[in-house]
């Protein structure tokens, strides 16, 4: 592992375990250290909503994705005959592993973001489609952005849950308080709701937790990173294991961004 961009780190990755592989693999390769501590878990959410939300959808109409474990959970949730509704539909994903989520469906897709968030993908969308039917398949922790924007470009739009969050049972940022200061090379954030879990369990450690330099996924991370008011953020430009060694390496040379509390 030595002599990688990252030797001798070492990062507190908040990912998703099940959506975590690669960025450790990503991070270790580089030769950092790795503590995977998930903050969220992503959850099935009731498939009756899912469903009807299928019922009377326009055949031209757009289905919209901005996480891949949620295009799994919305084929969990949906039965056999529920697969005539999606025939001629067209397909959103905001990056590739969301691409590839609906493409192990059986499905082909219409727009693939670049994996920059979600402005990417709605500028894309306006960009491809005339005003259409648009249902945007979400977490419960979904921001807003693809449905108030699309609805201000004259689409017709609707969100539908197909995922749930729900705090990792065994997150515990207490635990690092020994290691905290001045030991660890930064946190990792994929959400802003994994920020939001990891505070709401910080007790007394959310003073020393917020100077920690932290690496945020994406704008929008970075941008709840902000309002928290971490000491310090680097911004992966996608939710890619490149663009997260790229950004971390960033972070150990100085920083490319640095907002003050």
């Amino acid at each position: 592992m030595s002599g990688g961009h990252l030797s001798g780190s070492r990062w507190i990755l908040t990912r998703p375990r099940n959506r975590a592989a690669s960025w450790c693999d990503a991070l270790t390769i580089e030769g950092a250290e790795v503590l995977l501590a998930p903050a969220l878990e992503l959850v099935e959410a009731e498939s009756e909503s899912v469903r009807s939300s299928l019922a009377n959808f326009s055949q031209d109409g757009l289905l919209v994705f901005t996480s891949a474990t949620t295009v799994q959970h919305f084929f969990s949730l949906i039965e056999q005959e529920d697969h005539h509704h999606l025939k001629s539909v067209h397909w959103a994903a905001v990056g590739p592993a969301t691409a590839a989520a609906i493409r192990a469906g059986g499905y082909e897709v219409d727009v693939e973001g670049q994996g920059m968030g979600a402005e990417e993908l709605v500028t894309q969308v306006i960009s491809t489609f005339n005003r259409c039917e648009v249902i945007h398949y979400t977490s419960d922790a979904g921001l807003p952005i693809i449905i108030d924007r699309l609805s201000a470009a004259e689409f017709t739009t609707s969100r539908v849950e197909a995922s749930k969050t729900q705090v990792e049972a065994d997150l515990d940022p207490k635990s690092w308080k020994t290691d905290v200061q001045g030991s660890w090379s930064g946190i990792i954030f994929s959400s802003p709701a994994s920020v939001r879990a990891v505070l709401s369990r910080a007790g007394d450690t959310k003073d020393s937790l917020l100077e920690v330099p932290a690496v945020a996924a994406g704008v929008t991370t970075a941008n709840e990173l902000q309002v928290q008011g971490w000491a310090q953020i680097e911004i992966a430009e996608r939710a890619t294991s490149t663009d997260l060694v790229v950004a971390c390496a960033n972070l150990l040379g100085g920083g490319t961004m640095k907002w003050s509390k």
